[in-house]
């Protein structure tokens, strides 16, 4: 009788567990969730400017988890969002992030590398552009996607779409910078 109740006892803990953590990876997965550091307060306006943001009529709403997430596996999916929540967290809490010149100077970095972990996963872009190749498609874009395709190339989505997301970030930042060193 004791291991039925301590059965019970756990598969209900283990339920509410389990609720938690869900109703936690539902709720971190929009962009107000995002948004709710203040380093990410940028990213959110150029966001809602974009091409995929609130400002576009008519073109895909992309949340954040849909770009900086990959999309090939629920494990895999699962274990980048731990990591990038365990980083920006990290990255908040210790100021590494905390001002446009840190972020301007990291974007910089990241341009001048040739191999850099990916920020935007091409797994997201391809849930919804699934055709690359057709009919309205011009054709310098159809000669860079069937080389894509055909894995001739090493470039990404990002690589060639790099304003997509944010708009111009490294103007942005720049521009967040001056500001910020004039005192305004």
């Amino acid at each position: 009788m004791k291991t039925l109740w301590g059965f019970i006892i756990g598969f209900v803990v283990c339920g509410i567990c389990f609720f938690l953590i869900a109703s936690e990876v539902y709720y971190s997965n929009t962009p107000r969730s995002c948004m709710s550091c203040h380093e990410m307060r940028v990213f959110y306006n150029t966001w809602k400017l974009s091409a995929h943001g609130l400002a576009e009529k008519g073109a895909v709403r992309a949340k954040c988890v849909d770009c900086h997430l990959p999309h090939t596996s629920l494990s895999g999916y699962l274990l980048a969002k731990a990591r990038a929540g365990l980083h920006d967290y990290l990255a908040h809490f210790s100021g590494k992030m905390n001002t446009p010149e840190k972020w301007l100077d990291y974007v910089k970095q990241r341009e001048m590398r040739e191999t850099v972990k990916p920020i935007a996963f091409d797994s997201g872009c391809r849930q919804c552009h699934k055709v690359l190749i057709g009919n309205g498609i011009p054709l310098k874009a159809i000669k860079a996607h069937k080389a894509y395709l055909l894995g001739e190339t090493k470039k990404t989505c990002v690589s060639c779409h790099r304003s997509v997301g944010h708009g111009d970030i490294v103007s942005t930042f720049t521009e967040l910078t001056r500001k910020q060193n004039k005192g305004g």
